[in-house]
């Protein structure tokens, strides 16, 4: 059975694709795969202590993906949904549309982070990458805008 794929990485901004991904596998009747992208983000040049930093951010990063991935089985497995879980390691949007592939994913969900154009510059925006690269439909589920008095105001700006 072909698979509505959820590509997370476990923040706020994901949840409104989860709860997605998750309706429409209870909808359908179909399972749901997970995957959420372990990506290197260290910088490439060397320094004292940095073997010792990768390896501290290597494993958070890994505990964020477990925590990440857990919370999503065990949400579908409140809602009556099969789930499987991916943790493959590359380039989040390449690993995302690799895997949606393999999988013969029905449908690929994934959230946007609301970034302005800065961000995007910065960040990279997986989900524009995943739509113009899956083989498979997508669907970008934007998170719940931030009330007012909840968005962060830079401390470079707060006076």
């Amino acid at each position: 059975m072909r698979p509505i794929m959820l590509a997370t990485d476990g923040s706020p901004s994901a949840e409104a694709a989860t709860d997605e991904a998750i309706s429409l596998a209870k909808s359908l009747g179909l399972p749901l795969a997970v995957v959420c992208v372990e990506h290197d983000q260290t910088p490439m040049y060397g320094y004292y202590g940095y073997a010792e930093v990768v390896a501290d951010l290597h494993k958070i990063q890994q505990e964020n993906i477990e925590r990440a991935l857990a919370a999503v089985e065990r949400k579908a497995g409140e809602a009556g949904v099969s789930c499987l879980t991916f943790a493959p390691h590359g380039v989040p949007g390449e690993e995302i549309c690799k895997l949606a592939a393999a999988r013969e994913a029905r449908l690929l969900v994934v959230g946007a982070h609301g970034w302005n154009s800065v961000g995007r510059l910065i960040h990279g925006s997986v989900s524009t990458y995943v739509l113009h690269h899956a083989s498979t439909p997508v669907l970008v589920v934007q998170g719940k805008p931030q009330k007012k008095e909840d968005k962060v105001v830079p401390a470079a700006t707060a006076a």
